[in-house]
């Protein structure tokens, strides 16, 4: 899931934040060498970089370049819907899913021209299974066993059939075996990695240059031989930017600027990221369920789609984010606007007796949305302060749980239907510091089975019981809007806004 940036930990997936757009689609693996070569990409971006650091990342753009320089053992294909080979060439399960083994892709070097081996990999196992927003997913190797140079086997506490899934996450990059012989903060700062680019120079607010890794083992990749990244935080400039041609792609555009440019700059996936309403369930009135429900009923997800995002999505049907190969939809419906209904699951409940603060950020829009939001409630009797903050401030109040009601929004990072609940269960339900214990139960008994028929059976349960409990509410089913020169090729977004760098060209 996606939102945010610089919090102790990543969000989402995979996390885009509040951008609400359209992306373009594709298969993201095209092992081909075809298409024009050389050259260089620019891209704009209307978010700071999170940095390289592993696990650190909280936005999809983030995710982006990271996995662009240290690449996971596994890429995506098929728009989001497959897992193919990459540093890993090849793997399988053991007869009782208790042993993953990894088969490495020959020739694969480091940007260093050092070889990729399996000590490189089971080094980057433990940095994985430190990482504070999604270590957990990694949690279910107990150990390593290198049975050759080009072969690692993950040893696994119990069954876990969806770690494949969790090995192309931006955040299971391979890193090289003592951080290449630097301390880890040095090492964060000029990474080496086996992606398609080495890194040139880079900043939180400013350009991320990025040169073409020779020793790539991708025959013919990459297309281009630079990628600029530049942060632009005015959204009107980059749009003018992308109109006068000197800047080729931008991500996370605001839907207002979208809607005035020629569409045909537009590229469009289906909507996928899920904009949240987070409740603090550490705030006595909040810890009540008929509370949460109750502002669940009280919305108007049509006027937050309509007026709040601009009509780029759809109305929310579920707890998880949609268009994922066999994504679930609550049972018995997802929470409409029903006035009578909030009132009444509010009878004998004492009003807080001052208002509640709705944390939201400047920097990731939605304000019309937060607004909405504030007269709905106002309307059930719950008073709403809005409070306006920069990115910094809102994702330190986020990881450190200091707000009443924070705008966030969440996608997918990988294929599998667990990926959501996993990040929801991994960041103390969604940052709601809710327990996660039933939540934590059938994620595992997901991934303990291989039937998909039982996978989907279970995601059911896990969405349905996220509905009624509400430790957040989905507030719309948006697109991510990215927008690009029309004679750029090779934009292949994934349903979590993200994409691979390698495959762009003109």
């Amino acid at each position: 899931m996606k939102f945010a940036k610089q919090l102790s930990a990543a969000l989402l997936a995979a996390v885009t934040i509040v951008g609400l757009g359209a992306c373009g689609s594709g298969s993201g693996s095209d092992t081909s060498s075809s298409g024009a070569s050389g050259g260089q990409i620019h891209i704009g971006r209307t978010t700071p970089f999170d940095g390289f650091k592993l696990d650190q990342e909280l936005l999809n753009e983030s995710y982006a370049i990271s996995a662009s320089v240290i690449e996971p053992l596994i890429r995506v294909g098929d728009v989001g819907k497959k897992l193919e080979p990459g540093i890993a060439k090849s793997w399988e399960y053991n007869a009782n899913n208790t042993q993953l083994t990894i088969h490495l892709t020959p020739g694969v070097k480091f940007s260093n021209g050092k070889p990729l081996t399996a000590e490189d990999v089971a080094f980057s196992v433990d940095v994985w299974k430190k990482g504070p927003n999604y270590g957990a997913n990694y949690a279910s190797i107990a150990s390593t066993t290198i049975k050759d140079p080009q072969t690692i086997v993950f040893n696994l506490s119990a069954p876990d059939t969806s770690l494949p899934a969790f090995l192309c996450y931006s955040v299971a990059g391979v890193v090289p075996k003592d951080f290449a012989g630097m301390s880890e903060d040095a090492y964060w700062q000029k990474p080496i990695g086996a992606g398609a680019f080495a890194v040139s120079k880079w900043s939180t607010d400013g350009d991320v240059v990025l040169k073409k890794n020779p020793d790539y083992y991708r025959k013919g990749y990459p297309k281009v031989d630079q990628i600029t990244n530049s942060f632009v935080p005015d959204v009107n400039s980059v749009a003018l930017q992308l109109k006068s041609n000197q800047i080729d792609i931008v991500n996370q555009l605001d839907t207002v600027v979208a809607k005035s440019l020629d569409q045909s700059f537009i590229a469009d996936v289906p909507p996928h990221q899920t904009p949240t309403l987070i409740f603090n369930t550490t705030n006595q009135y909040l810890s009540n369920k008929n509370v949460r429900q109750a502002i669940g009923y009280a919305l108007d997800y049509k006027s937050i789609l309509k007026t709040g995002f601009n009509g780029y999505g759809t109305v929310p049907s579920s707890s998880l984010p949609p268009n994922l190969e066999n994504s679930t939809k609550a049972s018995n419906g997802y929470y409409k606007q029903d006035t009578a209904k909030a009132k009444q699951l509010l009878q004998g409940v004492t009003l807080p007796s001052k208002p509640l603060t709705l944390t939201y950020s400047t920097s990731l829009g939605g304000q019309a949305a937060v607004q909405i939001v504030q007269e709905n409630l106002k309307k059930i009797g719950i008073p709403v302060e809005l409070k306006a903050v920069d990115g910094g401030t809102w994702s330190g109040a986020l990881s450190d749980g200091s707000f009443d009601m924070i705008l966030f929004s969440t996608n997918a990072n990988s294929p599998d239907l667990i990926d959501a609940p996993a990040y929801v269960a991994g960041t103390k339900m969604l940052y709601s510091q809710m327990d996660a214990a039933k939540l934590g139960q059938l994620i595992t008994s997901y991934k303990a089975t291989g039937d998909t028929k039982q996978k989907v059976g279970i995601v059911q349960q896990i969405d349905d019981y996220l509905t009624d409990e509400a430790p957040y509410l989905v507030l719309s089913d948006c697109k991510v809007i990215d927008a690009r020169q029309t004679n750029i090729k090779g934009l292949n977004v994934q349903p979590w806004s993200t994409y691979y760098y390698d495959t762009l060209s003109r």
